[in-house]
């Protein structure tokens, strides 16, 4: 198989998930993913090297994986981006086994959010906080091109791993984990009153839904007042006020 026919059939997630492979695309991305990602190949086009820094990532990638320079109407092919930077990277996929995300003592878990920015925000800033991250059942492909992008590179470095969330309740009561979901209820708990310096599982539920019915169960409910008119936050910005507290609480030991 051609480079870029395997770069054109990583779009779909059954060949990611198949050859266990994402693309990251960009500069920026590129850069990051060179310091701590296993890189199976790179592509870049004829007109990237337009700078310094766009040539020392060129001689860098060269040391460690294989390079090849295309024409620029074939990388336009095989770009995600309306406005290709000229470089990707085929990169092996990472994620954690259960026990190694069990080890860190908060969590973020995404109950079937879609909305690959969403995800992408939120991995974010939970490898920010050196938090681990659980992706549950209906949640959108971890390494989704959009997810990749709005990560920022947090992809390459978190702590992740994907599971049912029959197992997910499991393995919290087993390691005597704290559930809580984030839901919108008033008769909540408002977030900065419950006590996150206890191991902590925190619950965002999908952008329409919310938390499914097992995680609304078996959780402990809170919710982030508000005083306008919006209805509901962003579920990405919802995630980061309560991440922000549950730190804050757990750095000064203070709930």
């Amino acid at each position: 198989m051609t480079k870029l026919k395997l770069v054109r059939k990583l779009a779909l997630k059954k060949y990611r998930d198949e050859f266990k492979l994402f693309i990251a695309e960009g500069l920026r991305l590129c850069e990051m993913a060179l310091d701590c990602a296993e890189i199976e190949f790179g592509l870049y086009s004829e007109n990237f090297l337009k700078s310094a820094r766009q040539a020392n990532l060129i001689s860098r990638l060269e040391k460690v994986t294989r390079l090849e320079k295309i024409s620029s109407a074939d990388f336009e092919k095989i770009s995600d981006t309306e406005t290709p930077q000229g470089i990707l990277l085929v990169v092996r996929q990472k994620l954690s086994m259960p026990q190694e995300v069990l080890s860190m003592p908060l969590l973020i878990v995404l109950d079937g959010v879609k909305d690959p920015g969403n995800v992408g925000t939120i991995l974010r800033t939970a490898e920010a906080f050196s938090c681990g991250i659980i992706l549950l059942d209906g949640a959108v492909d971890l390494f989704n091109a959009k997810v990749v992008r709005a990560s920022m590179g947090a992809i390459f470095s978190a702590t992740a791993a994907k599971m049912s969330r029959e197992n997910f309740l499991a393995l919290m009561r087993e390691n005597n984990f704290e559930v809580t979901a984030a839901v919108l209820d008033d008769t909540a708990e408002k977030y900065f009153r419950h006590d996150f310096t206890k191991k902590s599982a925190i619950v965002f539920g999908s952008e329409s839904d919310g938390v499914s019915a097992e995680i609304f169960n078996a959780a402990k409910k809170i919710f982030i007042p508000m005083s306008g008119k919006a209805e509901s936050l962003n579920v990405s910005m919802a995630a980061g006020i309560i991440i922000s507290e549950a730190v804050r609480q757990r750095t000064c030991n203070i709930a």
